[in-house]
């Protein structure tokens, strides 16, 4: 006879196995829900198994406590180990001279707090702790399990016995994507060439950003601070991050240095202490601002002078309206002298842990919490996002915006990266006349447009005849002759071969693309979508320029991906507003009951074969005890 124990043991093991040994393209079934309600339906047999076993082994739930804490005095243990760069084990400096004055700008923790008053349309206002930290730039290091900076995960495993310290702070995170390998200084020196700033006028550069614990960050703005030779505050760089993960770098000058009037610089004297610069506000923060006015920035120099002061963070940043009226103060400033983290003793550190650990952690619930004021409360008018401008950083791709790699693979379109395209002269006349053309992706909802299109010169030539470019994915430099170019190009389509290798595809293959290009061809959204031609197409292509790429495809995984995305993409229009998450969200639904369902109908299996496994036995017995009383005598 099987146990309820057993029974639930094995549905359990039959449902991982099956997983492990069926993984259709499609998952039907949902593994992690159905180990939640193996779990769920189970519970009385599986709380039987764990109590078994702990009644039989007292000394498992000493153990588990011990690991706990083992893993606490791990992770806050080793925290007397020197990481300043003084030439130690644990710190390095990629500075310009590591045996120069730099190491004066040490590695310091700011206990701080953040204050945000908005004085019209409508006044509100808040404030709130917020943690701090700064980095000398080139500093590469480790204080313990406590804090590190600038190292990469390999470094941080050989560093902390559990491969990530309390705090940190990575160069992955901060200027242009990726890099990481760079480090913050080889980020800094690409980022001001890239300005065209002379790297030798900042030998010196301090970074101060909200740090990541445990792994988890939100960080709405970082600053840089940019020394000259003498020591003094130059120029500074704000790192502007949106809940919508794009990101806005902003070069600041000192405003005492010459600057183009073009630029719409505004020239402030600058008091010794104090950095103050404005500019135009080109980039969307909050729904509740719209993209137009301009930044009013005072910032006090954490060590002046001269390096000679132990660090203070006291910076304010002022919203102008276009007609130059204050709308909204923000400030960030200290609460206390800046904490250097290797004269911290133990104790210290844990209590600093214990104090400091969570606010980085309900950063980004704050700033739901107050837009969710200023909009059922103060009744703010709500400004939806634009599509970023050509010197932000775009947001990072979505499982349904993969096309990138794929586009990327089997056809010659640019990747969010600026690139130039130059027609090749044939000549010296047309040499010397020929100019180059600036093209660059701003955003991966490109690709996801781009695949709606049958013929890609129509997208492209849709997008630049259009008026309002806050909507617009990608940047050209001249937009009048890539029209031009787009108008030769599309007179060529019709010399194009309609016939694609798709023979080379298996069965099911051929089927699903024939799906596709049915979707293209004779099927219409339910709701007129922005960016999809709502006009009858006279070209009679079977698929687009993009499929006929991907069909062509070396690698035959890139080219199912691309249909697999496309094809959602298309359905979405169809049947979800042309908003794939939807669907994502219907198929989880199903999934999620298919595997109630599955593990439900085990249960009523077992308990089947329980029941007739119990009723054999008790027939038996039966039969057994009657034998037994006919033997005995009365």
């Amino acid at each position: 006879m099987i146990s309820d124990e057993g029974a639930a043991l094995l549905s359990c093991t039959v449902l991982f196995i099956s997983w492990l040994c069926f993984k259709p393209p499609v998952p039907i079934i949902s593994p992690g829900w159905a180990a939640l309600f193996s779990v769920t339906i189970f519970k009385r047999e599986l709380w039987s198994i764990v109590l078994g076993v702990v009644a039989r082994t007292p000394w498992l739930t000493k153990t588990i406590l011990i690991a706990i804490l083992s893993y606490i005095l791990f992770k806050s243990g080793k925290l007397d180990n020197k990481g300043h760069a003084e030439g130690n084990a644990n710190g390095t400096l990629d500075g310009p001279d590591p045996s120069s004055d730099a190491s004066v700008l040490n590695l310091l923790l700011f206990p701080s707090r953040t204050s945000h008053t908005r004085l019209f349309p409508k006044k509100h206002s808040f404030t709130y702790s917020y943690l701090l930290v700064g980095i000398p730039v080139g500093w590469r290091g480790a204080v313990g399990s406590f804090l590190s900076a600038d190292l990469s995960d390999e470094e941080l495993a050989r560093k902390s016995v559990f491969g990530r310290p309390w705090f940190s702070v990575g160069a992955g995170d901060y200027l242009e994507r990726g890099g990481e390998n760079l480090g913050l200084r080889g980020k800094l020196e690409a980022y001001l060439r890239s300005q065209g700033e002379d790297i030798q006028d900042y030998p010196y550069a301090y970074l101060v950003t909200a740090p990541r614990f445990l792994g988890y960050s939100f960080n709405p703005v970082s600053f840089w601070y940019l020394y000259n030779d003498c020591k003094e505050l130059q120029a500074m760089i704000l790192e502007v991050n949106n809940t919508f993960d794009e990101r806005r770098m902003y070069l600041l000058k000192d405003s005492a240095m010459s600057t183009d009037s073009d630029d719409n610089w505004t020239l402030v004297e600058n008091p010794r202490s104090k950095f103050r610069q404005t500019w135009p506000k080109d980039f969307h923060v909050s729904p509740f601002n719209s993209r137009k006015g301009s930044y009013a920035l005072s910032a006090q120099d954490p060590f002046s002078p001269l390096f000679s002061d132990t660090g203070k963070i006291d910076n304010t940043i002022t919203l102008k309206s276009s007609k130059a009226h204050a709308k909204l103060i923000a400030r960030v400033f200290s609460t206390e002298p800046g904490i250097d983290p290797t004269t911290l003793g133990f104790w210290r550190k844990v209590g600093f842990i214990a104090s400091w650990w969570w606010v980085g952690l309900v950063t980004f619930p704050r700033i739901v919490r107050e837009a969710a004021k200023l909009f059922f409360r103060r009744k703010l008018h709500v400004w939806f996002r634009p599509e970023v401008l050509k010197d932000t950083i775009g947001r990072h791709a979505t499982k349904d915006e993969i096309l990138e790699n794929s586009v990327r693979y089997i056809s010659p379109i640019p990747s969010p990266t600026e690139e130039l395209f130059s027609p090749t002269p044939t000549s010296s006349t047309e040499r010397s006349q020929s100019k180059a053309i600036e093209i660059k992706v701003t955003t991966p909802l490109f690709y996801a447009r781009l695949a709606r299109y049958s013929h890609i010169s129509e997208y492209l030539s849709k997008e630049l005849l259009q008026d309002d470019e806050s909507d617009r994915a990608f940047y050209v430099s001249d937009p009048h002759s890539i029209l031009q170019l787009l108008e030769a190009s599309a007179k060529m389509e019709e010399t194009v071969p309609s016939a694609s290798p798709i023979n080379r595809f298996s069965v099911t293959d051929r089927i699903l693309w024939r799906f596709l290009q049915w979707l293209r061809n004779h099927v219409r959204p339910s709701v007129r979508q922005p960016h999809r031609p709502n006009h009858v197409d006279i070209r009679h292509f079977g698929l687009s320029q993009l499929d006929r790429h991907a069909l062509r495809c070396d690698r035959l995984d890139q080219a199912r991906l691309y249909r697999q995305v496309v094809t959602k993409l298309l359905l979405s229009d169809i049947v979800a507003f042309g908003q794939p998450e939807i669907l994502d969200g219907a198929s989880y639904i199903i999934r999620v009951t298919l595997s109630y369902i599955l593990v439900h109908a085990l249960r009523m299996f077992w308990a089947s074969i329980l029941d007739s496994a119990g009723t054999r036995t008790r027939m038996c017995y039966s039969a057994e005890q009657e034998a037994w009383c006919e033997f005995v005598p009365s």
